[in-house]
């Protein structure tokens, strides 16, 4: 009935549009990327602004295909899957790739955290669900990238927020023009939350710096970001009796242990552009060092302390696009990360005996070459790209030092076309490749002993697109088919001998196809509507059984309507989720649910002062549902609970 509802909805819209409002072209600004959004055989989504300022999960969860979970749970950070691609990960994004203004969030072993992440600057996000392994190397199921604020206008703003359970946020930005070519953005952002759930509170602060200079198209661009969490805690999953008995409770295990964690992250990077010869010569640098702690509800290596260095440069040449044969991209890309690991004992909380002390090292480096050739009307995208992955271990806890190697190479090429049959109509069809190498941690985790685990091999994807775009000035709407074959899937577990430890294993082939469609449209004066579903499979063999891959529901729907006008903003959205699995064995069924937001601003003017007031209204339908699963845990330890209605009060001040 809901599906049949949004269908209805969406037809009536388009057909009763006005010609009051226009939906404009996006321009796309991944570097990698050739062409406009309406010019890419490639299925990606994009949007501007960030409509919750402090979380992403709004605007990522409108977008078919894309599952975002784990909002409330810092201590393991957002998880983010792409037609099932990062449902694995146990904490943070795995098989996806991050991007911050184009510098990669993602380390070379493809693990990602969006923590640190400036989200309340974002003007403008992208998300590939096509594989990119040829655009991206490894771990590239899927891309999510974000652009912060760049106006050249002198403006200052600050915005306070206040909601359930705590909730404190407030952040301050400034922009100045230095000049007439420079130009520099400051930020202070501070966040603090008691949490719906018991052992659940976490505090942050960062601060961001974006300077920028451009003469005579010589771009410079050095940004510099600094985040610190004194402290994030873990409630823990619960099974689903103590879930019935109190949904706010913490797990006691995790209570006693003191599980939760403590971060401070920083970045500095820099990337400049400049003319050469008939093209574009684009240069980025970074680095990034990472300290962690943390603390996990168990004794053996429960304490962990964790310094990382990430760090990593590309070159890539871009060809005039007035080249008769086409526009190319041909580059050379470099990444490197070194974990120093420690491992003590958790004395419930306290640090006992080291248990660990190991290096270990992950590098990649790569060649790469995209090229898009126009033929009359249509459009071929073609690009290779050859990734070397080194691996090392050196064990120092050992008696006798000793040093571990592993060494993964890959080749990952990609085909695309695009057709306009008309000036408003395309359609594309793309075949994409990629690779997801086994990261640090999977393969250090190993129930064998010491090492890396030797049994884990990298998975390899293949996938294939097929597209229809259409958009005039009132609507857009895209509708995709795909089917992606996977082999060496891997996924987590747990083991009794190693209780709240995970572990991971290669499970064979895997089968993922579906129907995505996408459409935004203006409906009357000042009305406009978005919405989005899926329909998916997603199925691996294991032992000759066909079975789901949990943590992913196989069908979505949401619909959201935004009315403006004087200065006055409403906004209602909908979702729909299926059900799915919370283990291999699918004997673990997470029932479908629905959720509803709604949101109201008002703007006043006073001279060069805009004052904005807004409330939300989470979950206002007060849903029981879960925040996250906890795939394969055992002792049937699946669920984090979710809150139910949250309000959220804030005031914007920006000064001109």
């Amino acid at each position: 009935m809901l599906r049949t509802l949004f269908f209805t909805v969406i037809c009536f819209a388009v057909s009763s549009a006005q010609d009051t409002l226009d939906l404009e072209e996006v321009v796309i600004k991944s570097s990698l990327l050739l062409t406009g959004e309406n010019a890419l055989p490639v299925t990606i989504s994009t949007w501007s602004n960030n409509g919750n300022f402090r979380s992403i999960e709004q605007e990522v969860n409108n977008v078919p295909g894309v599952w975002l979970t784990n909002n409330s749970n810092a201590a393991q950070d957002y998880r983010i899957s792409i037609r099932g691609f990062g449902s694995r990960a146990s904490f943070g994004v795995r098989g996806i790739r991050i991007l911050l203004d184009g510098i990669p969030q993602t380390t070379p072993d493809g693990q990602s955290q969006i923590d640190h992440l400036p989200l309340y600057l974002i003007q403008q996000s992208e998300v590939i669900r096509s594989p990119a392994g040829s655009r991206h190397g490894n771990a590239a199921g899927g891309v999510l990238s974000f652009f912060t604020d760049n106006t050249n206008q002198n403006q200052a703003n600050i915005r306070l927020q206040h909601g359930s359970f705590g909730l404190y946020y407030t952040d301050a930005t400034i922009h100045h023009r230095l000049s007439d070519n420079s130009k520099i953005m400051g930020s202070l952002n501070y966040h603090k939350f008691d949490g719906y759930r018991k052992h659940a509170g976490f505090e942050n602060k960062s601060a961001f710096v974006k300077f920028t200079h451009q003469k005579n198209q010589v771009l410079h661009k050095l940004s510099i970001l600094h985040f610190d969490s004194p402290y994030a805690f873990d409630s823990g999953g619960l099974t689903l009796e103590e879930v019935n008995r109190n949904r706010s409770q913490g797990r006691e295990r995790n209570i006693v242990y003191d599980a939760g964690e403590s971060i401070r992250q920083s970045q500095i990077a820099w990337h400049y552009k400049t003319p050469y010869q008939s093209g574009e010569l684009e240069t980025t640098v970074h680095f990034s060092p990472r300290a962690f702690d943390g603390k996990l509800p168990f004794e053996n290596g429960g304490v962990v302390k964790l310094e990382r260095d990430f760090y990593g440069g590309m070159v890539l040449y871009r060809t005039s696009a007035k080249n008769h044969l086409g526009q190319g991209i041909v580059g050379l890309d470099f990444q490197s990360q070194r974990d120093h690991r420690k491992r003590y004992a958790n004395r419930t909380g306290m640090k006992g005996e080291e248990t660990m002390n190991q290096i270990e090292r992950f590098s990649s480096a790569s060649g790469f070459a995209i090229w898009s050739i126009p033929v009359g009307e249509s459009i071929f995208d073609l690009g290779l790209r050859y990734n070397s992955n080194q691996v090392a271990l050196d064990d120092l806890f050992a008696t006798s030092e000793q040093s571990y190697e592993r060494q993964f190479s890959r080749w990952s090429p990609h085909l695309g076309l695009l057709w306009k049959s008309s000036p408003t109509t395309s359609w594309f069809v793309s075949l994409g490749s990629g690779f997801e190498v086994p990261a640090l941690s999977e393969l250090s985790a190993n129930p064998y002993g010491i090492g890396f685990n030797p049994e884990i091999q990298p998975m390899s994807f293949h996938s294939l697109d097929f597209g229809f775009r259409k958009q005039n000035p009132f609507y857009r709407w895209e509708a995709v088919a795909f089917y992606t074959t996977a082999t060496n899937e891997l996924i987590r577990y747990e083991l009794e001998d190693f209780p709240d430890q995970n572990f991971y294993r290669n499970l064979g082939e895997s089968t993922r196809y579906g129907i995505e469609v996408d459409a935004s449209l203006i409906a009357f004066k000042d009305h406009m509507l978005l919405g989005g579903i899926s329909f998916a499979s997603y199925q691996f063999s294991e032992d000759g059984t066909q079975k789901s891959l949990p943590g992913v529901p196989t069908s979505t729907a949401n619909l959201r309507w935004t009315y403006s006008n004087n200065n006055w903003k409403f906004s209602i959205d909908g979702r729909f989720i299926g059900d799915y699995f919370a283990d291999n064995a699918n004997a673990i069924r997470i029932d479908q649910y629905g959720l509803a937001n709604f949101e109201i601003q008002k703007q006043f003017r006073l001279k060069s002062t805009h004052i904005t007031l807004g409330c939300s209204v989470f979950n206002m339908t007060n849903t029981r549902y879960f925040d996250n699963i906890r795939i394969n845990a055992f002792g049937i330890r699946f669920y984090e609970p979710a809150a139910g209605k949250q309000l959220l009060f804030s005031i914007k001040t920006e000064f001109e």
